[in-house]
């Protein structure tokens, strides 16, 4: 249940985990869950689930985080357009390339998506072995009064068993719609 305070800023959101549960891509709903050891459900809130086999990977990380105030919150907003959007970034051996800024309205009180995808990237999810993949999605990132959200879905279908970096990512109308079907879920809870 979430808490607010008189001003109507949210002191308390619900478990995002348990929240977008009935929202997630099926290809992922089953696959290893990840919390982290750390939410607060009155500051920072990360979920992960992943599958990674011989055919395939799908990687769906939400990140949803309490701000003190309006104005804190939009200092993300920022952020996003300004650095992730439109980029071609390398982080040692790993490519990120993101695509321009699609505008969503009516979902949050800012809201916007863009396509992403990964070149050798390292699986960052506990347990990893390390291996190098490719894969492709969409970031989401939206904000609603002082909560941050981040909505990050991608995957990747082998050419070939065991093909980490050949082959197709996610459908980008798929993954879109995806992501807002998840951002939905979170706000509802919120209001």
């Amino acid at each position: 249940m979430v808490e607010k305070d008189g001003s109507g800023l949210i002191v308390k959101a619900p478990d995002i985990g348990q929240v977008v549960h009935g929202a997630l891509p099926s290809d992922v709903a089953k696959g290893q869950y990840w919390s982290y050891p750390f939410n607060r459900r009155t500051g920072r809130q990360y979920f992960a689930w992943e599958v990674f086999d011989a055919q395939h990977n799908r990687l769906l990380t939400v990140e949803v985080t309490r701000k003190a105030s309006v104005a804190d919150a939009k200092a993300k907003a920022s952020y996003v357009r300004r650095e992730l959007a439109d980029d071609h970034t390398r982080e040692g051996r790993q490519v990120v390339d993101t695509g321009p800024i699609a505008e969503i309205a009516r979902l949050a009180d800012d809201c916007v998506s863009f396509r992403i995808s990964r070149k050798k990237a390292a699986r960052a999810i506990p347990g990893s072995d390390g291996n190098e993949y490719s894969m492709s999605g969409q970031y989401l990132y939206c904000r609603f009064k002082n909560i941050n959200m981040v909505v990050d879905w991608e995957g990747f279908n082998y050419s070939r068993l065991w093909a980490l970096d050949a082959g197709t990512g996610l459908d980008g109308a798929t993954a879109e719609r995806d992501v807002e079907r998840i951002a939905r879920a979170i706000v509802t809870a919120l209001r």
